[in-house]
């Protein structure tokens, strides 16, 4: 069986550091966004981010900005932790199924989150990143390409947004919402299959569910 993970706000503690890094980057081209605005559109990539919020914005300056926001996030990726329980339970679920890591962040910053947080990369079987699909999360791309990489159905997408909720939805796939994400996104997450506090969860969830 196959599970696949969301990274930001799902495994590792993202919230701050990524309101941050989009508002530094956008003051240095002259532009201002509301945390409301962020969490409106929370969990997808920041090129439609900018799209959604600049639709004033050229094709080529989204790509500059874009690529600016991953260089702020580089330089500061010392404020990322894991969430409490998560390596944890990532060893012990990975003992007995196949784990996948999908994430709307380019691959190669998947690969620095990890090392950031000492999360150790081959637990997961699979890791896609946004930059590896023709259409990331919300779109089911990113599930899609797991499948086709480890020649199974995945079975369940553990996240903590409503891009992971739709995702899972457009693949056929069962979602579990971790609670761990703003505050103010909450309302929208109770279409999840299932909902929990704590990844501590999640053994007994999927064991009940298969």
């Amino acid at each position: 069986m196959i599970i696949c993970f969301d990274l930001d706000g799902t495994l590792v503690d993202t919230e701050k550091w990524i309101v941050k890094s989009i508002q530094e980057t956008l003051k240095i081209y002259g532009l201002k966004i509301t945390k409301k605005d962020i969490y409106l559109y929370w969990g997808i990539n920041m090129r439609v981010l900018l799209k959604r919020n600049f639709p004033h914005l050229k094709k080529e300056d989204i790509v500059t900005i874009a690529n600016e926001f991953e260089e702020t996030r580089k330089k500061t990726i010392h404020r990322v932790k894991p969430f409490k329980n998560t390596k944890k339970i990532l060893r012990l679920l990975s003992k007995k199924y196949k784990l996948g890591l999908l994430s709307n962040n380019p691959h190669w910053m998947i690969e620095e989150i990890l090392k950031s947080t000492k999360i150790n990369k081959k637990l997961f079987k699979v890791i896609v990143g946004d930059d590896e699909v023709r259409k990331p999360k919300p779109f089911p791309n990113e599930i899609y390409k797991a499948e086709r990489e480890l020649g199974k159905k995945v079975k369940f997408m553990v996240g903590d947004t409503i891009q992971d909720i739709k995702t899972a939805k457009s693949a056929k796939v069962k979602s579990i919402i971790i609670l761990q994400g703003p505050k103010s996104t909450r309302k929208r997450l109770k279409s999840a299959d299932f909902i929990i506090k704590d990844i501590k969860e999640l053994p007994r969830i999927i064991k009940e569910a298969k």
